[in-house]
């Protein structure tokens, strides 16, 4: 149970980071000195100092308790996911607190110490995404745009619009709706992975596959 919650909660937190994740592309040309300095600015007011680690250590539990909130008052057919032998009816919350009358507190430390290790992870990464987001930035849009961009910044509502971003993937009205989508991903997988499978069969077997083929005859 505790790993289905914190392989979901490192999904939902996924957008949030991708938000900042530069696309990879082909090396080019650097971008114009004026033009980098332009996206720098833009990508300093959207990706602050320290706003991985507030966004772990001040989001991610509340993320985590709307999370929990909305998939323990569920079955685990509604989620899509094995239900353990005698739980067939009982939502996630009433499993859990069967198997383990400390699910809650357990589910209380592991927010915070997942919170605190990310968090420490995310800040020292912080730096090499405001680089790569520049250098971004740089290239998708032009200097004039990059200027109007920070001259929006430069107001009230864009300063807080830029101060914000991020953190509003963390809430909890947003997680819901994402949550809300887990379970026709989980009923979607096993058709998507035959689809795989068909799509991939002219292909050889993985070596580890061969391997255990090789050890059965």
């Amino acid at each position: 149970m505790i790993r289905i919650v914190a392989a979901a909660s490192l999904a939902l937190i996924a957008p949030a980071v991708a938000q900042t994740a530069p696309t990879p592309a082909s090396p080019s040309a650097a971008p114009d000195p004026a033009r980098l300095a332009a996206a720098e600015k833009a990508v300093a007011a959207l990706v602050p100092k320290g706003i991985y680690l507030k966004m772990m250590r001040d989001q991610f539990p509340q993320m985590m308790d709307a999370m929990m909130a909305q998939m323990m008052g569920k079955t685990a057919d509604e989620l899509g996911v094995p239900a353990a032998e005698g739980d067939g009816g009982k939502t996630m919350g009433e499993a859990a607190a069967s198997a383990d009358p400390h699910f809650q507190e357990r589910m209380k430390i592991m927010s915070r110490v997942m919170g605190e290790e990310m968090g420490a992870v995310f800040d020292k990464l912080e730096p090499r995404v405001r680089a790569g987001l520049s250098r971004s930035f740089a290239r998708r849009y032009t200097t004039g745009q990059l200027n109007e961009i920070n001259a929006f910044f430069a107001t009230p509502t864009g300063g807080a619009f830029a101060d914000q971003y991020l953190l509003t993937f963390m809430d909890p009205e947003v997680i819901q709706e994402m949550m809300a989508a887990t379970p026709e991903m989980m009923k979607a997988m096993p058709a998507i992975m035959e689809k795989v499978e068909a799509a991939t069969k002219h292909l050889p077997p993985t070596p580890k596959t061969s391997e255990k083929t090789d050890e059965n005859d």
